[in-house]
């Protein structure tokens, strides 16, 4: 008799989570169709801030701003908000601000990480000095190198890294946590992703979790974080229901705030295709809005966990469609045959003719949308392919230099045994003394490394020119071919900041390459920070 109560108890439970879930689906149908009012309230609002930016003197209460107005943009345009961290920056070089340069380049790794940039953002953020940090700023600095690599984690994906990466998050997470205050604002959040990576208790980590809710309004990114990491521990259980509901809560704060670097809405589209096949309309339309946010904010991570799963989903609706056919051919041969058996039967014909027209508009519309997911794979393995194609043309660049160079030498090998047996040892002093060779050799890098360099950076030019005086532009006479001031700076970019190693790379002494940087610095708009402006130059190209 109880296990008959338990049984009906949870029966009804179950019901009553799912017709909450249902409506929980409906309010994130209503709330996506609103996308646009949200977007532009969120426009409006930043709008303000960039007016006050204008008309404010002070120039701490300015960087105050800018790190305002790149909070806004943080999760919702990759670009803007990488703008306006880089504006942040420069005023805070300017004014020596120690804490807002500091802050700023966590910002940028934090953001760099985001779009898919990891060795960029690896590379900004350890040019800290963790000794001019305070406790505040440390808990940020190792949070975003804990992000980071979870992030970078997410993306191999693999046995081989992905666990590395983990373990290395999980480490900074730990010391994260060392430096967090009990009065912070995100307190709750980040003590509930301690108590599940590195503690590994569920239990701890939901009670935080549901506490930073309670906290929280919808219209928050800590609702999301908190409502998403709810989902994640149940779905980690088995508890579907729950899992459910607190995927669909993110995904309704996502769509408030404005947040196009989500994870939640495709989750939720995939949950729901695999749960149930009648969900194959929604699972498309949430999975497709998915794939617009991540083209439109730029994010690599989050366009190739879509592209992965977006193929079982169109093969789903393929299948569907072929069975609406299926089920429309036998619809007219059952009307072909009611027909000519119920002849008299006029009015039941017409109705049966009222319901193939509707089903050929769901068919029409169900080809649209397999067309609009095809052109979508397409685009995808458009860029793919290219991708391919410059890792492939580098790779025969190098492959290409390296072959020449080792048949060059195999040459001079026989042609040094061939004099010497010859006893033509003073013919042999004056071939190798030729410098008809090394030009030649020096040509030959020059032409590979332009032509490598231009292909991997091709706005490089452009860009670098944007830090001259509009008098003073740098310009190259033919395609894929620089001339030595743009090389030295190739080299630069690329890492190489020695004089020295320069001069040793283009065959030239190391005084004239000082005279050539020297010449160049003086024709920047900011020569002080010229060197440091070029290194980061096409960090989004790379």
């Amino acid at each position: 008799m109880l296990r008959r109560l338990i049984l009906t108890f949870m029966t009804v439970a179950s019901i009553s989570l799912n017709a909450g879930n249902q409506y929980l689906l409906e309010r994130l149908d209503s709330t996506l169709e609103s996308r646009e009012q949200y977007s532009k309230a969120k426009m409006e609002k930043i709008e303000f801030l960039k007016k006050q930016a204008r008309t404010e003197p002070d120039a701490h209460s300015l960087l105050n701003i800018y790190n305002k107005i790149y909070d806004e943009y943080y999760v919702f345009k990759f670009d803007s908000a990488k703008i306006y961290v880089d504006k942040g920056l420069q005023l805070a070089y300017y004014t020596k601000d120690q804490y807002y340069i500091n802050l700023n380049i966590i910002l940028k790794s934090q953001l760099l990480a985001i779009g898919g940039l990891y060795s960029e953002a690896i590379a900004n953020i350890s040019t800290i000095d963790i000794r001019t940090l305070d406790k505040r700023l440390l808990f940020k600095y190792y949070s975003a190198y804990s992000k980071l690599y979870f992030y970078w984690a997410d993306y191999c994906n693999d046995n081989s890294y992905a666990p590395k990466y983990r373990t290395q998050a999980t480490a900074y997470l730990r010391k994260a946590i060392a430096n967090l205050s009990h009065n912070d604002n995100e307190y709750d959040y980040y003590m509930g992703e301690y108590y599940i990576y590195v503690e590994r208790d569920d239990r701890k980590a939901l009670k935080h979790y549901f506490q930073t809710l309670k906290k929280s309004p919808v219209d928050s990114r800590a609702y999301a974080m908190a409502s998403f990491a709810i989902a994640n521990n149940y779905s980690a259980h088995h508890d579907k229901n729950r899992y459910e509901e607190y995927l669909i809560r993110a995904c309704i704060s996502d769509v408030i705030c404005c947040t196009k670097e989500n994870l939640a809405l495709q989750d939720l589209a995939m949950f729901l295709f695999e749960q149930d096949y009648d969900n194959i309309e929604r699972a498309e339309q949430y999975i497709n809005i998915s794939m617009n946010d991540a083209k439109e904010y730029n994010n690599r991570l989050r366009i190739l966990e879509i592209s992965q799963k977006l193929p079982a989903i169109v093969s789903s609706y393929q299948t569907m469609v072929k069975e609406r056919n299926k089920y429309q051919r036998l619809a007219l041969i059952f009307v072909s045959l009611l027909f000519i058996g119920l002849f008299i039967a006029s009015y039941f014909i017409i109705r049966q003719n009222n319901l193939l027209t509707l089903r050929r508009k769901e068919l029409s519309k169900s080809n649209n949308m397999l067309t609009s997911l095809n052109e979508q794979l397409s685009q995808l393995n458009g860029q793919l392919i290219d991708t391919n194609r410059k890792r492939e043309g580098l790779a025969k660049l190098y492959i290409d230099l390296c072959a020449k160079y080792i048949d060059r030498l195999s040459r001079y090998q026989t042609l040094v045994k061939r004099k010497i047996k010859a006893n033509q040892v003073n013919e042999l002093l004056s071939t190798m003394s030729s410098s008809r060779l090394s030009e030649e050799d020096a040509a030959t890098f020059m032409n590979r490394f332009d032509k490598a360099f231009l292909d991997l950076y091709p706005s490089f030019v452009t860009e670098i020119n944007r830090l001259l005086r509009p008098e003073y532009q740098l310009e190259i006479t033919h395609t894929h071919t620089m001339n030595t001031e743009i090389r030295i700076f190739a080299l630069i970019r690329l890492g190489v900041k020695e004089s020295a190693e320069i001069a040793g790379l283009l065959f030239y002494s190391p005084q004239t390459i000082y005279n050539y940087r020297s010449a160049v610095k003086a024709k920047a708009i900011n020569r002080d920070t010229f060197e440091e402006d070029v290194q980061r130059l096409c960090i989004t190209n790379a």
